[in-house]
């Protein structure tokens, strides 16, 4: 099954804290209804009352087309940069078809080894020499002795069990729990991507360093700043550079590059917010009664 991916800071962005408790209900039921259908954000007139069972459905959609949220279509809505922030149906499928090759693979390779044990063991017990009266000496009991030991070893063995899960109406291949899903690049508005598989050194864990070649602020990055209002409150290259230069230095190692930017754009604003408060709290502080409207 497909995860959905949402912002830490999602409840809390302006367009939806504004939100009725309907809308907002409605917004993530619509949000994991598409990711489960995989149809890339788009809802239709006619399945509208699907995403949510709930009165004046079409009135709440109604309120989050009104607040940027969804935007309306010849045939229903589609949610506003859906995309930016969770994998297409292409990307989903394409990985659901590495995961049941990798699967099979793996059957083969089982199968393929239960075959060269069965020969093995048929080949040892055929080596053994045995005398009329049944018994078998020297370098023959020897290996006899082995054999049993390595039967008796191979008898106590068993391979795990594999439960492969397929729903053949989502294409789902699951084995076992899923596991976290790693979030996408959301600062990647309709842009490429700057993820951190693109990113030189990585690891087998998904943690890679920064590398200031190939890490850049793309146009999609820009707009996330600009649509958040970020860019308003920090130089954007500015601030880019000193991120690169301070992970270059530590050496530190992130699984997602473009997310660890985009929190570090948001310390930055949150920061120069509070010096802009702090200044004009001192310049109150230093106003006169009259000057303050206190008579």
């Amino acid at each position: 099954m497909p995860w959905v991916r949402l912002d830490d800071r999602f409840p809390s962005h302006r367009k939806v804290a504004l939100l009725s408790d309907r809308a907002f209900r409605l917004h993530v039921s619509a949000i994991c209804w598409c990711a489960e259908n995989l149809t890339d954000g788009h809802i239709s007139d006619r399945e509208l009352p699907l995403v949510a069972h709930m009165r004046g459905v079409k009135a709440t959609a109604k309120q989050l087309e009104d607040a940027g949220l969804w935007d309306r279509t010849d045939s229903g809505w589609v949610i506003h940069d859906y995309l930016d922030y969770n994998p297409s149906r292409e990307q989903v499928t394409a990985e659901r078809k590495k995961n049941a090759e990798r699967q099979e693979r793996f059957r083969r390779r089982r199968k393929g080894a239960s075959r060269g044990s069965s020969d093995g063991s048929s080949n040892a017990a055929s080596n053994a020499v045995t005398f009329d009266n049944g018994e078998v000496t020297g370098e023959s009991k020897r290996g006899q002795t082995r054999h049993e030991d390595a039967m008796n070893a191979y008898g106590n063995f068993s391979l795990p069990e594999e439960n492969p899960q397929v729903n053949e109406s989502r294409n789902a291949v699951t084995n076992g729990a899923p596991t976290r899903p790693v979030p996408l690049s959301m600062a990647d508005v309709g842009g490429s991507s700057t993820g951190s598989s693109a990113q030189s050194g990585q690891r087998p864990d998904g943690l890679a360093p920064i590398d200031a070649d190939n890490f850049r602020v793309t146009d999609g990055m820009r707009r996330w700043a600009k649509r958040d209002g970020y860019s308003d409150l920090v130089d954007i290259d500015h601030a880019t550079a000193q991120f690169v230069s301070h992970y270059r230095s530590t050496g530190a190692r992130r699984s997602s590059w473009p997310d660890a930017w985009q929190k570090w754009i948001r310390d930055d604003a949150k920061k120069a917010t509070d010096r802009q408060a702090g200044r004009h709290l001192r310049a109150v502080a230093g106003q006169t009664p009259e000057e303050r409207g206190i008579f």
